[in-house]
Formats: C-alpha cells, sequence, structure tokens
C-alpha cells in the first residue's frame, strides 16, 4: 500500500498523459478508440491505492502514448522514455524526472483549453536533488556499570532524487512538496570498537576475553535498484508543515571472533519543518540539517548519547532546453568517456616532467557553434593548470583546448575520477554534455611534492590503508631507523618488518614492494590463510593472494599485529626463561592459546612460518577482503589500472 501523497503524485503524473491524449487529436488506432481507452484509464485511476494497480495503468498509459507520438510525429510533445529502470541511480532520477516534467508542461499549457468549472488535476514537477548524510555516531552498553560494548563509526552517503512540487489549482499558489532519492555511494570513513564476549567466573566479574570490530558489511538491500536504496524523503505533515526524513544504511559491523556481529543503532532521523524553512531549498538552493539522534545509556545496545546526524540537501539548476532539440547538436569528441590521464615521469628536461596532458575537443551540429562551446574543466589542488588557448574566463570557450596539469598534488583524493563538462549557449536554447575522465600518477616514480619515496608509498600511506584496524600508525619505508645489519627488507619476500628494539613506539617499517613482492608490476603476494578458530584451516594448506593497494594493507596489517604482540606480551621486554620455544609468546599463555609451549611452531610445521606468535599475525588478516580500499588507488598500475 501507499500513502496519500504518493498516490497524489502518480495519479497525477497519469493523469497529465491521459489530458494530453485528450486535447490532441490523435489517429493512433482511432479518433474513437483513443478516446475510450483514455477514458477507461481516468477512470481506473479514481478510488486506487494499490501502487502496483497504479503503475500497471502508468505502462498501459505510456504505450498508448508511444503510439500516438508515432503516428502523429510528436505532436503530443512526449518524448520516448524507456519504461525499464534505467542502470544507475543518476540515470534512474533522471528518467523519472523526465517522464513528470514532459507531462508538466504539457498539462500547464492545457489547462487555459479545459471548460469553464472544469476541475483542475493536481500536476506534479519535479527539480533535480542531490545531497548526503553523514552519521557520527556510535553503540555502547553497560553490564554490572562496566563497558559491554563500545563502538564508534562515521557514516557518509551520498544520493540523487526528485524534489517533486505538487501544484493543485493555481500554478503558482498551492504547492505541495515530495522528495523521493536514491543512494548513490555508501562510505564507512571510520570504525573502531569492541564487545565483550566472556566474563570471569568470581564476582565482581570482569571482562577476560573482548572481540574487536575490524570489518562490517553493507546491507545489499541499500544499493540502487534494490528496494531499500532510498535516504531521504518529504512528505506533508499537520498544520501545513513538511516530514523530511533521513535513513541511514543497514550497516554490520563484524567481530574478529568470527561469531559477533552488531548492527548499527543510529539509523535515522527526522525533521518537521514549516512551509518557509523547506523553501529555502527553492530560494537558496540548499539546505543544511543537523539533529542529535542519541539515546539514554541503558543495559541493551543502542545510538550512544552525542550521536548526530547531518542532511544536506541540494538543488541542482537543470539546463534550459531547446525549443527544438533537433536543430542543434552537441557531441565531445576528445576526451572520451572513462579515459585515462597519468602524470609524466620526472625528465632531465622539466618541460616533459610531472605533467599531465588533458585535450578537449567539441563538435557541433550546426559546425559554426563550435567556437562557442564553454568547457568546465576539473581542477587539480596542488597542480598547476594551464590553458591553451589562453583565457582568463572560467568556462574557457573554444571547439579545441589543451589542458595540462604541472606537478603531482600533495593529497591522494585528487585523483581519481573527475567530470569535464562542454555547454553550447544559443539563443534560448543551453545544450550540457558530460565525460568522465581518470586522473593517476606513476607508481613507481618518486615524483610526489616529498620527493623521497616511491608515489605509492607517498599516496597510500595518506589512505585507510595505512590505517590498521582504525588505528593510527607511524611507517617508516624500508629500513628507515633500523640499522642495515638488522634490517630484513633487503631480502628479497620480505615486504615488512617491526623491531621493537630500533623502532620508534607504534612504527612499523615497509619493505619497496616492487622489488621484494612475487611480481614486480602487481606487488602480488600469497600469505597463509590460517585461523585457529576454523580448525580446517590449520589442517589445509590454502594461501590468500594480494595485489597493489591490497599487499600494501595487509602488510601494514600485519606489522601492526606484530608491534600490539610484542607489547602485550613483553611490556618489560622479551626474556628467554619465559619462551623456552622462542616462538615470541610466553610459555604460561601458550596452552590457553591453542598452541604447544614445547614447540615453536605448533601448526604448519613443513612451512617455516617463523614461530607461532607468526601465526596470530597471519590471524589478524584472515578476514580482510580483497579489494576493499580499491577507490584509494590510483596508481599506474594499480587496482583502477591494472597491468
Amino acid at each position: 500500500m501507499i500513502n496519500t501523497q504518493q498516490k497524489t503524485i502518480w495519479i497525477g503524473i497519469i493523469g497529465a498523459i491521459v489530458l494530453s491524449l485528450f486535447c490532441f487529436e490523435v489517429p493512433a488506432q482511432s479518433p474513437m478508440d483513443i478516446e475510450q481507452t483514455a477514458k477507461r484509464l481516468e477512470e481506473e485511476l479514481q478510488g486506487s491505492a494499490d501502487l502496483s494497480k497504479l503503475m500497471e495503468t502508468y505502462r498501459e498509459t505510456m504505450q498508448l502514448m508511444d503510439e500516438a507520438n508515432r503516428k502523429t510525429g510528436g505532436t503530443t510533445g512526449m518524448q520516448n522514455v524507456p519504461v525499464q529502470p534505467a542502470e544507475t541511480p543518476e540515470k534512474e532520477v533522471e528518467r523519472r524526472r523526465e517522464i513528470i516534467n514532459s507531462q508538466f508542461r504539457q498539462a500547464k499549457n492545457m489547462m487555459g483549453n479545459l471548460p469553464a468549472g472544469a476541475e483542475k488535476p493536481q500536476i506534479p514537477e519535479a527539480l533535480p536533488l542531490e545531497g548526503y548524510i553523514v552519521v557520527n555516531g556510535g553503540e555502547k552498553e553497560f553490564f554490572s556499570n562496566e563497558v559491554k560494548t563500545d563502538l564508534l563509526y562515521t557514516i557518509k552517503e551520498s544520493f540523487v532524487g526528485n524534489l517533486i512540487i505538487l501544484h493543485a489549482g493555481q500554478f503558482d499558489r498551492e504547492k505541495e512538496y515530495e522528495i523521493q532519492s536514491l543512494s548513490t555511494k555508501i562510505n564507512v570513513s571510520s570504525a573502531a570498537g569492541k564487545k565483550c564476549v566472556r566474563r570471569s567466573h568470581y564476582s565482581p566479574s570482569s571482562c577476560t576475553r573482548w572481540t574487536h570490530f575490524l570489518r562490517y558489511d553493507i546491507d545489499k538491500g541499500e544499493r540502487y535498484p534494490q528496494f531499500r536504496a532510498d535516504v531521504v524523503s518529504a512528505i506533508p505533515a499537520e498544520n501545513g508543515k513538511i516530514k523530511v526524513e533521513a535513513r541511514a544504511p543497514g550497516v554490520v559491523f563484524r567481530g574478529d571472533d568470527g561469531k559477533t556481529n552488531l548492527g548499527m543503532g543510529c539509523f535515522s532521523a527526522t525533521w518537521s519543518l514549516n512551509r518557509s524553512e523547506f523553501e529555502q531549498l527553492l530560494t537558496r538552493g540548499e539546505i543544511s540539517l543537523h539533529k542529535d539522534i542519541g539515546r539514554p545509556m541503558g543495559p541493551s545496545p543502542g545510538c550512544r548519547p552525542g550521536s548526530a546526524m547531518t542532511l544536506y540537501l541540494k538543488v541542482r539548476q537543470e539546463p534550459e532546453e531547446c525549443k527544438d532539440m533537433r536543430s542543434v547538436e552537441l557531441m565531445i569528441a576528445s576526451p572520451e568517456d572513462k579515459s585515462r590521464h597519468v602524470f609524466s615521469d620526472e625528465y632531465l628536461l622539466s618541460e616533459h616532467s610531472n605533467k599531465l596532458i588533458l585535450e578537449l575537443e567539441a563538435k557541433t551540429v550546426p559546425e559554426r557553434y563550435a567556437d562557442s562551446v564553454e568547457w568546465t574543466i576539473p581542477e587539480i589542488e596542488g597542480s598547476n593548470r594551464t590553458i591553451t588557448p589562453a583565457s582568463t574566463s572560467s568556462t574557457p570557450k573554444g571547439r579545441k583546448l589543451t589542458v595540462v596539469y604541472k606537478g603531482l598534488p600533495e593529497d591522494n583524493n585528487e585523483f581519481g575520477r573527475k567530470t569535464v563538462k562542454a555547454t553550447l549557449k544559443v539563443d534560448s536554447c543551453r545544450i550540457e554534455k558530460t565525460r568522465e575522465v581518470r586522473f593517476y600518477y606513476p607508481r613507481d616514480e618518486e615524483n610526489n611534492p616529498e620527493g623521497k619515496h616511491p608515489n605509492w608509498f607517498y599516496y597510500w600511506k595518506q589512505t585507510p590503508a595505512a590505517r590498521p584496524f582504525g588505528q593510527n600508525v607511524r611507517i617508516a619505508y624500508q629500513c628507515e631507523g633500523i640499522p642495515s645489519e638488522k634490517c630484513k627488507c633487503v631480502h628479497r619476500g620480505v615486504i615488512g618488518q617491526y623491531n621493537p628494539y630500533y623502532s620508534g613506539y607504534k612504527t612499523i617499517n615497509i619493505c619497496n614492494l616492487k622489488t621484494n613482492t612475487w611480481d614486480p608490476d602487481t606487488f602480488y603476494v600469497e600469505l597463509p590463510a590460517v585461523k585457529r578458530s576454523i580448525p580446517s584451516t590449520l589442517s589445509g594448506r590454502n594461501f590468500f593472494s594480494y595485489t597493489y593497494i591490497d599487499t600494501f594493507a595487509v602488510d601494514v596489517m600485519h606489522e601492526f599485529t606484530h608491534f600490539n604482540n610484542f607489547h602485550t606480551f613483553w611490556p618489560q621486554g622479551w626474556k628467554e626463561s619465559e619462551d623456552k620455544d622462542e616462538d615470541d609468546i610466553p610459555d604460561r599463555l601458550e596452552k590457553g592459546m591453542k598452541f604447544r609451549p614445547d614447540m615453536k611452531q605448533t601448526y604448519w610445521r613443513e612451512v617455516d612460518l617463523n614461530g607461532d606468535e607468526e601465526v596470530l599475525t597471519l590471524e589478524a588478516t584472515y578476514d580482510y577482503q580483497a579489494g576493499a580500499y580499491d577507490e584509494y588507488d590510483w596508481a599506474k598500475p594499480g587496482k583502477n589500472w591494472p597491468k
């Protein structure tokens, strides 16, 4: 079932199409047939609250309009709009908007032709909308006045949609509003926490085992085209107010014990706005709302106090359409969509060094308009951009432009997907075309702003791949801080090192992945798939393989686990008397950890893993999901430009 407002909007859309059929002489079947069909469809709308029935009527109406268009050469004014959902959320909301607005334009013009005293239908109009929500929250639970669950996270979800204005009676006076939206991107930028899974038997009890939340899963239903892909909605409320509701995506945090899961408790926020407050979205073009969504602490997990949700909405201005779309055409000949562009290496001649070149070319029909094309060109903060032919305008004109970016930026986020836009304005016509371009850096060069280490090391250190389990850690390159005779990075096959006696606190070393991995092009490595809680991994001999930024991520996790283990097991330094088997785990703890205290390597004995403590580091990366950081890898070669 659907609510009254949603029903009204769908009836408005279908009613507008039926109205256009009455107002044109359409010999698609025959004048009598078309009139009878239109009347039947109009009658079917009345009293229906079933969305599937309304959608069935809508599809039949669209088919009728499509046939009328073909027979009359397009005189109904209804463009051919696909009935099936589009491939992406952006294209889907555009498809829905075109369906609504094509009928809105016709209905507005036809109102004057209705007989005097005739009831005027409610006609919806759609404006493009975009925005995001940010949840800064967490979960907290107590047991006997002690913390049992403690989790913090930051989640951002971007969306596109339509602001639907329902015009009732007078077009410029009586209005109602609704928002429909679809998710485009979900990013869990930080998540860290723990939950007690075992308590002591004595009184007062205390926690003896914690599970840490190291990874998460996003409900598949949250992504388009699934049914929970909506993010924000707005509907009329009592006393002329408008109810705006934002719903966070469903995220489940997974414990490292392989059994404990915790869902989000901070999942929604609601605002009740009066009409003038809401209409700031139309007058200013944007609006930002903030709300505290935390709840009082209790014995069960919940959205912890201090948690908040921010909602940002922006109405995008659609380009004005040409009165005759067939008279003018605009095409982007270069660059190609999703084309890849990389900064050059460091050369002896500086004019060829550290440059990314972007060639732009537009074609028009008629051809004489090509020199009037305006370009919106992406900036790269920290890189000097020059445009030829030179122009002081922020949107330079020309059929052909050459854009040169000189110098690699400091920020890794400046690479990746960008948008080039071409705009043509001719009298009342405005046409826009866009292309996605992708910017990369040469992975193994050292022409980053610091210039000391390879680009992959410089840029990947800025990404979440460099924060093992959400922790901040200092990452040194190769043998930095370690005497050469103690440095293991000089040996091929060793990709990382933690030395408790020479490395600074919370400092790990990452070796040269180009020279020390199995494949210098892909940074390919294999690690044993071992986990004591999964017996089959101890008897079997399976390996996980990693490449590119995944290799870097598991390397950091692996070495950081060495750091944690050393400071947990040996706060006063390693003691031979307490570790007779020299596996770097105190003998007194090994039995409880399912290790043998009289054997350096309990499992996989035919493969030299370098002791039982090494098994703990392999377990730390067991649940890592390859591809988790693909969106941050803009190296060539890399995850987004594989060799």
